[in-house]
């Protein structure tokens, strides 16, 4: 385990919506313009950053996701932005790249409203956070920023989507609990915040924003989870 955390050189990248699909615009466009004049003219915006940040604001998209249950056509990046813009605007978190990065954490993790907590093929069960920390005194300082972050995110998918996952394993093994677990996360990602890379990958505001807010951020998100998806 530690020998494959070493090998960890992924980052989230930012911008989900370089990732959106065909059938994501068309949701999009569909959703808030009622003509097709009104949709082409809407369609432009899509190639302007500030509007496009304005538009993918609008809570309609929310209501429509909830309204047609279409989270198994639209792209993960679609589908967990709405949610999480919606989850991080009721506690007045509002900047752009703050719901963009968790947006893209979730989809990278290969988390589906019908799945359950899974690291790719593996399940997040039998990942837990000394491998990481033996993992960072066996690593150089470059390798340790990426630790660092994948250790952060890993734990943010859990704490903030499957809390109730991670307390009945508390309670049936004794592991730690989402408190616990939320530490974790803001002690990597300051971590992270502090190191040279950070920087380079213009990461220092989104980690200083999450650190700052991640509890309020992580029980809205708690919220979120339990009252409009279902996750096994």
């Amino acid at each position: 385990m530690t020998k494959n955390l070493l090998k960890t050189r992924t980052l989230p990248r930012p911008g989900c919506w370089h990732r959106f699909t065909d059938a994501d615009w068309a949701f999009i466009g569909d959703t808030l313009a009622e003509t097709e004049a009104g949709r082409e003219g809407l369609s432009k915006l899509f190639k302007d950053p500030e509007a496009l940040e304005i538009i993918l604001a609008n809570p309609h998209l929310f209501d429509a996701l909830m309204e047609r249950r279409c989270g198994s056509f639209i792209s993960p990046e679609l589908f967990f932005f709405i949610m999480v813009r919606q989850a991080l605007s009721r506690i007045a978190v509002v900047e752009f790249q703050v719901a963009d990065y968790i947006a893209v954490v979730c989809a990278d993790f290969g988390c589906r409203a019908e799945s359950g907590p899974k690291v790719g093929d593996r399940q997040i069960s039998n990942l837990y956070s000394v491998d990481y920390l033996e993992a960072l005194q066996n690593a150089n300082r470059h390798e340790r920023f990426f630790l660092h972050v994948q250790c952060a995110n890993q734990f943010l998918v859990l704490t903030s989507l499957y809390p109730d996952f991670l307390h009945a394993r508390a309670i049936r093994r004794g592991a730690p609990d989402v408190d616990y677990y939320e530490d974790v996360v803001v002690s990597h990602l300051t971590a992270a915040r502090q190191h040279i890379l950070a920087d380079e990958f213009a990461l220092v505001e989104v980690f200083d924003k999450l650190t700052d807010s991640y509890p309020k951020v992580r029980r809205a998100l708690n919220h979120t989870a339990r009252e409009f998806l279902s996750l096994s």
